[in-house]
């Protein structure tokens, strides 16, 4: 660990090794390398323990009790926002009791149990975004690439959760108030990134945290107007099917169960008629800003090194054309025929996480074995993994700064049993959700999402650096999550006859 001062802990040595714009680098090369695979820091009274064995965080995990504190209750500005606006199910999404757990009993058998049932709105979706990605990226170049992947994610989420695309992806259909959301929430999303590494700007009040809560107020103001339209138009539907059937009381869930799985995500709550209205409404901005902005952030790191590495993404639109021939992908078995695919998600996230640890607070003290060693972690102190320790090690990993999507490959996967290497297939290193009883509400359909738009864009374009000197000129920033800064501009051709290697 290194050295602790009175009060600020170890946060000069963090200052002095660049702080968070070198928070990737801090993690893998400097005190993975320096202090081994397991450490401490304190940041200003913030005690934490990094371990770098997934086992090891197994551990903490198992001992996370009946209602776990959440990863994203570290985000403090998220739960001071939604507790000065009294957004009632925002405080329980973020709680740690029963409040919390009737809040995910309310909303996962339609988003975590059902994921597969939204692909194929996912699908035509993403084809509609790839029908106008190259006149909108490289012909008209109305739209910078990595603002046209936050944009998509915002379109398919949408499509999830009210049935219906945006089309913020497309300049000649799109409404400025669904271009303005996207804008909004990707602020507010970085901004909390700053004020948490920066507690000072919400102490002050300063410009950064007051831009901060007027995006916020525009995502919510957008959230609830959306949720409030189509709430109201489902209600009416399902009034008219009540009223048709000359039955009230077989309203609303007996009218539509058998198309249920027809209906996108607040059709379902409303139509299972558990939740009142308003809080599916209130419910709605949440769900949406968080399942836009991180399937974003981890778009925009497969599609970089996919363009950065011509070679992996010519063979993928191999395996593209001879699974699918055109085809768009609309089950979970033609996202299982694509391995090779899942492979290259699975290297992105290896290579690039969007966060370099992944975080976990316990209410009571705990034991942590690593070796011979045992660390006493009080409770509400954190316990993180190390994502870019055992990653990016070239004692389990073979030419780790190279993207090899071949080493996800299941022979290869197969062939790592019973090693040393095969650490690195554990499923904390997987995806960048989290694992537990909180893992991310959305992560079925996020990595759907991701899936099923690569399959598209990457069978109808060749996605280039337009120079590719830049492949190795961006570093990664820390906002709330990790990104390339300066994202490199991308160019969409056509990908036309025979994919040849």
């Amino acid at each position: 660990m290194p050295f602790k001062w009175p009060i600020v802990g170890t946060l000069p040595d963090f200052f002095a090794r660049g702080g968070a714009d070198r928070l990737q680098e801090i993690y893998e090369q400097e005190m993975y390398a320096e202090f081994g695979s397991v450490y401490g820091m304190s940041i200003m009274g913030d005690d934490e323990l990094i371990v770098s064995d997934p086992r090891v965080y197994d551990t903490v995990l198992r001992k996370e009790g009946k209602f776990p504190i959440g990863g994203a209750e570290g985000a403090v500005t998220f739960k001071e926002y939604y507790t000065e606006t009294n957004n009632t199910q925002g405080i329980k999404s973020m709680s740690r009791d029963a409040d919390w757990r009737e809040w995910r009993a309310g909303l996962e058998a339609d988003m975590v149990a059902s994921w597969e049932s939204y692909m194929p709105s996912i699908a035509a979706t993403a084809r509609k975004i790839s029908t106008v990605a190259g006149y909108e990226v490289s012909e008209a170049k109305n739209i910078a690439f990595v603002d046209f992947i936050s944009r998509s994610a915002f379109d398919l989420f949408a499509t999830v959760m009210y049935g219906e695309s945006p089309q913020t992806t497309n300049s000649k259909a799109a409404d400025p108030e669904d271009i303005d959301f996207v804008k909004s929430t990707q602020t507010a999303f970085d901004l909390t990134g700053e004020i948490m590494l920066n507690p000072l700007e919400k102490v002050f009040g300063s410009d950064t945290y007051q831009l901060f809560k007027l995006n916020m107020e525009k995502t919510f103001d957008y959230g609830y107007k959306r949720a409030e339209s189509y709430v109201e138009e489902m209600q009416r539907q399902n009034d008219a099917m009540a009223e048709d059937s000359g039955d009230a009381s077989k309203c609303p869930v007996t009218a539509v169960r058998n198309g249920m799985n027809d209906l996108p995500f607040i059709g379902r709550l409303v139509s299972r008629g558990k939740m009142e209205n308003e809080d599916i409404q209130s419910v709605f901005a949440p769900l949406l800003m968080a399942g836009v902005d991180t399937t974003a952030y981890v778009m925009s790191w497969l599609y970089l090194n996919l363009a950065s590495n011509p070679e992996v993404q010519t063979k993928l639109a191999q395996e593209l054309k001879a699974v699918l021939n055109g085809a768009d992908v609309t089950t979970k078995a033609q996202l299982d025929s694509l391995p090779y695919l899942q492979a290259c998600v699975r290297e992105s996230h290896r290579l690039t996480p969007p966060a370099p640890v992944s975080q976990k607070k316990l209410k009571e003290d705990v034991e942590v074995v690593v070796g011979d060693t045992a660390y006493t972690v009080p409770a509400e102190a954190r316990i993180s993994l190390n994502l870019r320790a055992y990653p990016m090690d070239p004692r389990f990993v073979e030419s780790p700064e190279q993207y090899m999507p071949e080493r996800f490959l299941p022979e290869a996967i197969e062939a790592r049993k019973g090693t040393p290497a095969e650490i690195i297939d554990h499923p904390s290193f997987a995806d960048p959700f989290g694992r537990g009883k909180r893992r991310c509400l959305g992560a079925n359909v996020a990595i759907a999402e991701i899936a099923v738009l690569a399959a598209r864009l990457v069978q109808d374009w060749e996605i280039a650096l337009a120079d590719l000197s830049e492949a190795t000129k961006w570093r990664p920033k820390m906002k709330l999550l990790m990104k390339a800064d300066p994202y490199p501009a991308v160019v969409l051709t056509p990908r036309k006859g025979e994919v040849v290697a």
